[in-house]
C-alpha cells in the first residue's frame, strides 16, 4: 500500500483521543474538501516551489534490458476502483457499488470478496471492514481500531487496537474467519502500520524508529533508515520499499531493501525545498514518483522521465496509483475561478512520460490501491 499511507491515521488518532461524544461522525469527504485532507497529515501542507537537485546513489546506470519500448497509452476505464463523491459509489470495472452510511469513501485494495474499507458510525467509533458487492459492509477486529494494513497474500488484515485514548496495541485478524491470530503486547502510543511485504509488517514508532515485525513468528526487527521522516511506500510483493527522509535539509526519497546486515538504499533522490514527500512506488518495485516535480525515477538505473502533464499532479491525498508495473493513473489539479479546485484524470506511462486524458471533469474522484 502507498503510504497509504499515513492516509486517515492522524485522523483516526484525533477521533481516539479527542473527538466529544456529541460530535458528528465523518462521511465521504465531499470534492471541496480534497486540498484539506494534507491537514490529516500535517507535514503535507507546506506547499514549496522546488528546484530538483538528483544525489543519486550510482549502480552503474546502465540501460535496464527489461524494459521495452512502450505501446500508446490506453484511453480504457480506470483499472483500479475509484470512487465518485456525486454518486457516493465504488467503481471497479464493471462493478459499482453504493457505499453505506457511515463507511469512509476511502479504501485500501482488494480482499475477502469486496473491498478492505472503514466504518466510521460515530464520534470516537471507527472499525476495518469489507464494503462487499451487495452493498453491504463486513466488520473486522474490535471497535476504536483502524489504520488497517492488507497481508501480501490479502488473507489477513494488521490493525491498531485503541484500548484507551493513549494506550493500545498491533492485532492480526484473519478476514475469512474474522478471528484474530497475532498480536503484538499493549503498548503506550499508537505506532504507524506504514506496508505489509515479505519482510513482513512495518510500522513507525515515533522516536522509536522503523521497525519490521512478522507476525507468524512473532520477530520483531529495528530498521535503521538515515533521516527516515515519517511516510513509505511498501508494494507486497516486492522487496523494494521507498521512504521519505531528510539528507541535508533536502526532501528525498530513498529506495531500499532490508538485507540480513540492514536497510541498504538503492537509489536517493533529493529536492530543494521543505516540502514532505509522500513515497509512491510501482508494484514490482521498479519505479519511484515524485509527485511534486510529476517524475518516474527508474530505481536500477537512475534514469529520470517527466510526466507529460501541463496540471499539477495531485502529490498529497489521494496519492497516484500504479496499474501495473508501468501505467500509473494521476489526478491533476487547475485552481479555477474563487480558488475552486479542479480534477482530471489521466493515465501515464512511466517509461516514456505520455500521458492521455482518461476523465475531463474529475472532480469527487478518488482513485485507490487494487
Amino acid at each position: 500500500m502507498t503510504d497509504t499511507e499515513t492516509r486517515l491515521r492522524d485522523y483516526l488518532h484525533a477521533q481516539a483521543a479527542t473527538v466529544p461524544d456529541n460530535a458528528q461522525g465523518p462521511g465521504l469527504e465531499p470534492p471541496e474538501r480534497r486540498r484539506n485532507w494534507p491537514v490529516l497529515a500535517a507535514a503535507a501542507a507546506i506547499v514549496v516551489v522546488v528546484v530538483l537537485a538528483a544525489s543519486l546513489l550510482s549502480r552503474g546506470d546502465r540501460p535496464d534490458p527489461a524494459r521495452r519500448p512502450a505501446p500508446p497509452v490506453s484511453g480504457a476505464a480506470p483499472q483500479v476502483p475509484y470512487t465518485v463523491y456525486e454518486e457516493n459509489s465504488l467503481h471497479d470495472g464493471k462493478q459499482k457499488v453504493r457505499i453505506p452510511k457511515g463507511v469512509d469513501g476511502f479504501f485500501f485494495g482488494r480482499a475477502g470478496g469486496g473491498w478492505l474499507g472503514q466504518q466510521m458510525p460515530g464520534a470516537g467509533r471507527f472499525r476495518p471492514g469489507i464494503l462487499l458487492p451487495n452493498g453491504t459492509f463486513r466488520t473486522l477486529g474490535p471497535d476504536r481500531s483502524g489504520f488497517q494494513v492488507l497481508s501480501p497474500d490479502r488473507k489477513q488484515v494488521a490493525m491498531f487496537h485503541y484500548l484507551s485514548n493513549t494506550r493500545g496495541q498491533v492485532i492480526v485478524v484473519d478476514i475469512q474467519s474474522g478471528k484474530q491470530v497475532a498480536q503484538l503486547p499493549a503498548a503506550a502510543g499508537s505506532p504507524e502500520l506504514l506496508g505489509w511485504n515479505q519482510d513482513g509488517l512495518w510500522m513507525n514508532r515515533g522516536k522509536a524508529g522503523l521497525v519490521v515485525w512478522q507476525p507468524a513468528s512473532g520477530r520483531q526487527r529495528p530498521v535503521s533508515v538515515d533521516g527516515f521522516d515519517g511516510s513509505a511506500a511498501i508494494p507486497p510483493a516486492a522487496g523494494t520499499i521507498v521512504v521519505s527522509a531528510k539528507v541535508d535539509g533536502k526532501p528525498c526519497l530513498k529506495a531500499g531493501a532490508l538485507r540480513d546486515d540492514g536497510f541498504k538504499v538503492l537509489r536517493e533522490y533529493c529536492a530543494e525545498g521543505q516540502a514532505h514527500l509522500y513515497p509512491v512506488l510501482s508494484p514490482d518495485g521498479r519505479t519511484m514518483i515524485q509527485s511534486e516535480r510529476a517524475e518516474a525515477i527508474d530505481i536500477n538505473t537512475g534514469q529520470v522521465t517527466k510526466l507529460q502533464l501541463k496540471d499539477r499532479m495531485t502529490d498529497t491525498l489521494p496519492l497516484p496509483v500504479f496499474e501495473n508495473g508501468t501505467q500509473l493513473l494521476t489526478l491533476t489539479e487547475t485552481i479555477g475561478d474563487g480558488g475552486v479546485i479542479h480534477n482530471q484524470l489521466f493515465r501515464c506511462d512511466v517509461t516514456s512520460g505520455e500521458c492521455k486524458l482518461l476523465v475531463e471533469k474529475a472532480d469527487g474522484w478518488t482513485i485507490h490501491e487494487p
